[in-house]
């Protein structure tokens, strides 16, 4: 486990369009800027929360205590420190929604590895 942070960070494909726009999204919706990003190509794998194989096959998030959510859950967690995410959010939590937002998640990351990625979406807006 990783000393505690500030903020949490959620650690991002920067070489695939759909996670970019993804953050981009995200980033939008976090007007009280509780959330840290980075691009998990560009940051060294010691630094990473899971290995570079695992961060490729769901957004990773270290929590501001030290902790670690892969894939929806992460999500799920990003978008509860946001103002217009925090109820979808807290929908997510529930049995029956957080069952099926996993599973959703899962086929969409798994066609993201062979060919959402290849959209490109440049951040400059950022």
């Amino acid at each position: 486990m990783s000393m505690p942070t500030k903020k949490d960070t959620l650690f991002y494909d920067g070489k695939c369009g759909f996670c970019r726009r993804s953050i981009r999204i995200i980033r939008a919706l976090d007007w009280l800027n509780r959330l840290d990003y980075a691009d998990s190509t560009q940051t060294p794998e010691h630094e990473l929360p899971v290995d570079r194989d695992a961060s490729m096959q769901g957004i990773p998030m270290r929590t501001r205590s030290g902790n670690v959510l892969v894939g929806f859950p992460a999500v799920r967690r990003a978008l509860a420190q946001t103002p217009l995410g925090v109820i979808p959010a807290l929908l997510a939590y529930l049995p029956g929604f957080s069952h099926l937002g996993a599973r959703v998640y899962n086929v969409i990351a798994a066609r993201r590895a062979r060919d959402v990625c290849k959209t490109d979406v440049s951040l400059s807006d950022e």
